[in-house]
């Protein structure tokens, strides 16, 4: 069944490589760049939706803004490490951007690469500025990584082995990965055609076993969805679909969403690596080798990259971290292509080599920086335990409760204060509120400017801001309501250990609240 796709087995090595050493050595860098990237505003709404997943059910008692995936499986650091969870965090994202690129050096050696070719390639893909990235921060972007280079691990073991379950179990993993990110979903779309269409009947087989699988790895997203379908349906698909363009339209910068901005950005950030050199080198080859490519899992590197490149297209507006589905398929055919200039003359393989080495700078200079930055002046994730600490202290001495309102909760949390859940999604749905109107904020248990005052009913005892105040391209503040709120109810403001937030203390005798005249 399904020999069609038979691949041969891998070579054994011809360069000894002494992985526990290299496995070290990653695990050491990327602890070490999780530890010392400066915070991204995105990291808030993953941070606060881990946070509340551990005691509330997503979408039916808050808003989230992406697939339920990533929150779930980081819920459990938020309850073990309550006082440390956004780096406990930090550090999970780190563990699997190793655990990536080994799954991504086993998928190539299950191809029949040797191994010396599939550790270059994997520390190619491993020096993306895309990979360096999200291997640092907490966003979704690297589980889904993962569970794709999985699901690309368990396809080549079933063109290998020539079983059902493999393919099942692809499927399951592709759904899982989409279950995280939606950008992944051409992915896995593209390794279902593959089969489809490159195995005869055993093909079609192959494929049905491959989307039972992908059915059962997105059945918690259909769970999430029939506990909420409205909050959703917003949260999943509206929300990507509209906001992004009110928010660029409101700050003037609309005309940075068009395709040739788009194309021009996401070029930008495959030249951050080697994904753009190798992205030109693998196309010349495909070309040059059109009607001669027989191995199935050239095929299958082939058709991924397709859909990847699709699914790096997909979002609006492009950043760095959208061609992280292009990463798993491009080690896969980085790999072959590495294996074949092994036949090549002497020059043209150093050329091929020394082209690809040049090409990663790019992608790791932002690290190094952040890495030497960090020794001259700390870890700003570490700087900011300690400032939620003082937060936290601050409050609780004042004689307050513990609940707090801020855009920023990756820079609360952690303080042992309780978020308010209509925060879940950091500045993101309240920046465009004027999207959704008050009747269906309050209906899917998010804030916005316009029901800032249904907190009079019971006023958070520390609202922290001055972390959302807008950039040079978006220059707008959505922190502008929150502090406008605290000062006419007279909160009293005090200045964050870092100098940039602003943390305003309830009145002790709150009587409540009239307009000012």
């Amino acid at each position: 069944m399904y020999r069609q796709f038979a691949l041969t087995p891998a070579p054994g090595r011809t360069i000894p490589v002494a992985w526990p050493l290299i496995l070290g050595a990653l695990s050491c860098w990327f602890a070490l760049a999780a530890i010392a990237t400066p915070f991204d505003h995105d990291e808030s709404q993953y941070v606060a939706g881990a946070y509340f997943s551990g005691h509330m059910l997503i979408f039916r008692d808050f808003l989230y803004l992406q697939p339920p995936l990533h929150s779930w499986v980081y819920a459990p650091l938020a309850l073990l490490f309550p006082a440390d969870m956004v780096l406990a965090m930090r550090l999970a994202t780190a563990a699997s951007a190793v655990a990536t690129l080994m799954v991504l050096w086993q998928a190539q050696r299950a191809a029949g690469i040797a191994r010396d070719s599939a550790w270059i390639a994997t520390l190619l893909v491993g020096a993306t500025a895309a990979f360096q990235f999200t291997g640092s921060v907490v966003r979704n972007d690297m589980l889904p990584t993962l569970l794709a280079s999985l699901g690309m691990l368990a396809s080549l073991m079933a063109m290998r082995h020539c079983r059902a379950g493999y393919w099942a179990m692809a499927g399951a993993l592709f759904g899982l990965s989409i279950t995280t990110k939606l950008n992944f979903a051409p992915l896995g779309l593209t390794t279902g055609l593959f089969v489809l269409m490159n195995g005869g009947r055993c093909g079609f087989r192959a494929a049905c076993w491959l989307a039972l699988g992908a059915l059962a790895g997105m059945a918690p997203m259909l769970a999430s969805w029939m506990m909420a379908p409205d909050a959703f349906l917003y949260g999943v698909l509206t929300y990507g679909a509209t906001a992004p363009h009110a928010w660029y339209a409101a700050n003037g910068a609309f005309g940075e969403l068009d395709g040739v901005e788009k194309l021009t950005d996401l070029l930008k950030y495959l030249w951050k690596g080697p994904a753009l050199a190798a992205l030109i080198l693998l196309g010349a080859n495909w070309i040059a080798t059109r009607g001669r490519i027989r191995s199935p899992g050239r095929r299958l590197a082939i058709w991924m990259t397709g859909g990847a490149l699709i699914g790096a297209a997909l979002p609006t507006p492009s950043q760095v971290q959208y061609i992280m589905p292009l990463l798993p398929p491009m080690a896969l055919a980085l790999g072959y292509l590495l294996d074949d200039a092994r036949q090549w003359n002497g020059p043209k393989r150093q050329a091929l080599l020394g082209l690809l080495a040049l090409a990663t700078i790019p992608g790791m200079l932002p690290t190094m920086r952040d890495v030497v930055a960090m020794a001259q002046d700390g870890s700003p994730v570490l700087k900011s335990q300690k400032a939620a600490a003082w937060a936290g202290s601050i409050v609780r001495a004042a004689g307050q409760d513990n609940e707090v309102a801020t855009l920023s909760p990756h820079m609360i949390l952690g303080s042992g204060l309780e978020l308010d859940p209509r925060f879940a999604t950091g500045p993101f749905a309240y920046r465009t509120g004027w999207t959704m109107g008050e009747h269906m904020a309050r209906e899917v248990h998010t804030m916005i400017p316009a029901t800032l005052k249904d907190m009079d009913r019971d006023p958070p005892d520390a609202i922290l801001t001055g972390y959302e105040a807008g950039t040079r391209k978006l220059p707008m503040k959505p922190d502008n309501g929150m502090i406008s709120y605290a000062r006419d109810r007279g909160y009293r403001m005090l200045t964050m250990p870092d100098g940039i937030g602003r943390l305003y203390l309830k009145p002790k005798q709150w009587k409540g609240w009239l307009p000012r005249h």
